[in-house]
C-alpha cells in the first residue's frame, strides 16, 4: 500500500499558539501536524520591508525561502548556509502558489516534495509537519504585588496592570518565535479550573507535579516552564525548563525567545530525519475491530516521514506492517509516540532485530 501524496502547509498554528486550537488537537489523536508547512505569509508593510531590504519580487520570494528552510531543516542560519545558497538564489522555482489573502500580506506557498528532495539531495535534515505539542506555563514577576502567569488571553491569575501589559507583550513575541521555527505551542486558558489547579509559586518553582497534573486537559507532549523577571526597561531575565515525561532541563540563554529557540533545535535534532529513507517493520498489537484497523492505517498513512506503507500480515489481533521512514527506526519511533496514539512496547527477544518497533493502540 502506497502512501498518498500531497502538498503540506501550515494550518491553525496561530489558533493552537494562543491556545485556541480546536478540542480535536487540545485532546489529540494525533500528534500535532502543521498542515502549512510550506506556506509562508510575508507582511507587505512598506517600513518592515524596507528594514529587510525587500524591494523586489524576487526579494520578497527569498526571503520566504529563508523563513521556509529555518522551518523545514531546524536551522536558524539555515538561510546563510552555502550548501543551500542554490536554494535561495533560485527559490522562484520551488514556487507553487503565490496571492494576497489580505492587504497587509503576501502568501507563498512552495513545492514540499521539491524542496524535501533537494534538501535529501544536499545530506541536509527535513523537520516534517509532525511535530511535539509544547504547553507554556509562564510566570512574569514584575515585583511585590505584580505577579502573574500568561494565559492565552487577558487573565484573571492577575489584577496589575503592568503584568497585563508584560503577558500581551509576551503573547505576541513568543507567537512570532513560534511560527518563525515552526514551533506547536500552546498557552493555558487560566481559567477558574487553571486558577484552581496552579499557582504562581507552582510555575516560579518548577513544581513538576504540579504542573503536570494541571497540564493533563490540554494533552501536550512537553511542559516549558517560563520565569520571566521585569525591569525597568522590560523584561531584565528569563530562565526556561523543559518537562517531558520524568524528565526536567534547563535550557540555554536568558531572554524571551531563547527558551524557544532551544526547544525548536531539540526538537529538530530529534524528528529531523537526513539521506533517504530506510525499511523498518512496525508491529501494532491490541487492533482487533476492523474500526481499529482503519485507525491505525489512516495514521501511519497521514505521516509525512513515511514514504510507504505496506501490509505484512494480520494475526489475530497483531498487526504488522513495513514502512520506508526517512530518518529511520529511531526517528520514526519518537514521531510515532507523539500524541498518544499509540504506546512503544519492548521488542521481544529472539527473532526482533533493530527495526522493529512494537506499540499498543490506545483504547
Amino acid at each position: 500500500m502506497r502512501k498518498p501524496t500531497g502538498p503540506p502547509g501550515l494550518a491553525q498554528l496561530c489558533a493552537l499558539i494562543l491556545g485556541a486550537w480546536p478540542a480535536a488537537v487540545t485532546t489529540p489523536s494525533f500528534a500535532a501536524v502543521l498542515e502549512n508547512l510550506y506556506a509562508v505569509t510575508v507582511p507587505l508593510d512598506p517600513q518592515g520591508s524596507r528594514e529587510l531590504g525587500l524591494r523586489t519580487d524576487d526579494d520578497f520570494v527569498r526571503f520566504a525561502m529563508g523563513e521556509l528552510l529555518i522551518r523545514i531543516t531546524g536551522q536558524l542560519d539555515a538561510p546563510h548556509a552555502p550548501v543551500l545558497d542554490d536554494l535561495m538564489r533560485d527559490a522562484g522555482r520551488y514556487v507553487v502558489q503565490r496571492g494576497n489573502p489580505d492587504r497587509e500580506n503576501l502568501l507563498i506557498v512552495f513545492d514540499s516534495l521539491g524542496l524535501r528532495d533537494a534538501l535529501t539531495e544536499r545530506s541536509q535534515p527535513v523537520w516534517g509537519e509532525e511535530r511535539p505539542l509544547t504547553l507554556l506555563w509562564v510566570a512574569i514577576d514584575a515585583g511585590p504585588g505584580e505577579r502573574g502567569i500568561v494565559g492565552a488571553s487577558q487573565s484573571l491569575s492577575s489584577r496589575s496592570d503592568a503584568v497585563e501589559v508584560a503577558a500581551a507583550a509576551l503573547r505576541e513575541e513568543l507567537l512570532a518565535v513560534a511560527i518563525q521555527r515552526g514551533l506547536p505551542i500552546s498557552l493555558p486558558l487560566m481559567d477558574l479550573q487553571d486558577m484552581q489547579a496552579v499557582s504562581f509559586v507552582d510555575v516560579w518553582g518548577v513544581f513538576s507535579e504540579r504542573l503536570g497534573q494541571a497540564s493533563s486537559r490540554y494533552r501536550p507532549d512537553a511542559l516549558l516552564s517560563g520565569r520571566i523577571r521585569l525591569g525597568r526597561e522590560g523584561v531584565a531575565s528569563a530562565r526556561w525548563t523543559l518537562l517531558r515525561g520524568s524528565t526536567q532541563r534547563n535550557l540555554p540563554g536568558g531572554t524571551v525567545r531563547s527558551g524557544l529557540d532551544a526547544l525548536a533545535d531539540l526538537y529538530a535534532r530529534e524528528f529531523s530525519g537526513v539521506g533517504s529513507a530506510t525499511s523498518a517493520r512496525v508491529t501494532v498489537i491490541n487492533v482487533d475491530t476492523l474500526d481499529r484497523y482503519g485507525r491505525v492505517m489512516s495514521y501511519l498513512e497521514s505521516l509525512s516521514v513515511l514514504q510507504t506503507v505496506q501490509l505484512e500480515q494480520l494475526v489475530g489481533t497483531e498487526l504488522t506492517l513495513r514502512v520506508q521512514a526517512r530518518g529511520g527506526a529511531e526517528v520514526l519511533d519518537r514521531i510515532l509516540t507523539l500524541g498518544g496514539v499509540l504506546t512503544r512496547l519492548p521488542a521481544a527477544t529472539g527473532d526482533a532485530i533493530d527495526s522493529d518497533l512494537i506499540y499498543s493502540l490506545a483504547p
